[in-house]
């Protein structure tokens, strides 16, 4: 749902500055399988400032999502924390910028959009593997029991590596050389 803000009078004054304050509500995210559920909205404090070129935001997003722990599979409650950076040019300005310069036009009306920035940012922050704990023992490889509520006598598979031979290599100390 786009989080839509006016710019007007901000192009009065050059480093002439406004703070925004609200809340976002987020779709569901799904990072290779990995689905994290936003609950409730990502609250977010932007501070939107001329540049001369164009309007700066900048700011921080927090969000609490749930998604599976990458080990046990039970669920993880995390607290995603976000900075957030923007750029917003107004119309034909946009080609006076340098190529790797990301950034969105701001809308006839004035007003920028600042929810693909938001999202974005608060989705770079995603953990890759989620844990629920970070001493999580995860799920036995072997008979699927959950190792945080049980210990299971089974015994671990052997790693069909080409590097297993390296596992009992030993290095000289550095002391000894």
């Amino acid at each position: 749902m786009p989080y839509r803000t006016s710019v007007r009078g901000l192009f009065d004054a050059l480093a002439l500055s406004r703070t925004v304050n609200g809340e976002l509500e987020a779709s569901d995210v799904d990072l290779g399988g990995q689905v994290y559920h936003f609950e409730g909205p990502i609250s977010f404090e932007v501070t939107l400032t001329n540049a001369g070129t164009g309007i700066v935001a900048q700011g921080s997003a927090t969000a609490n999502v749930v998604t599976p722990c990458s080990r046990c599979l039970c669920e993880a409650r995390l607290t995603v924390e976000a900075d957030i950076d923007g750029f917003y040019v107004l119309p034909g300005h946009d080609a006076d910028l340098p190529e790797e310069q990301e950034a969105e036009l701001i809308a006839e009306d004035q007003s920028i959009d600042l929810e693909p920035a938001i999202l974005a940012d608060v989705v770079v922050e995603l953990p890759f593997a989620p844990l629920h704990d970070e001493s999580c023992k995860g799920i036995c490889p072997v008979c699927g029991a959950d190792r945080n509520l049980e210990p299971c006598a089974c015994e671990q598979p052997v790693a069909d590596s080409p590097f297993a031979a390296l596992q009992d290599l030993k290095l000289k100390d550095e002391a000894e050389a």
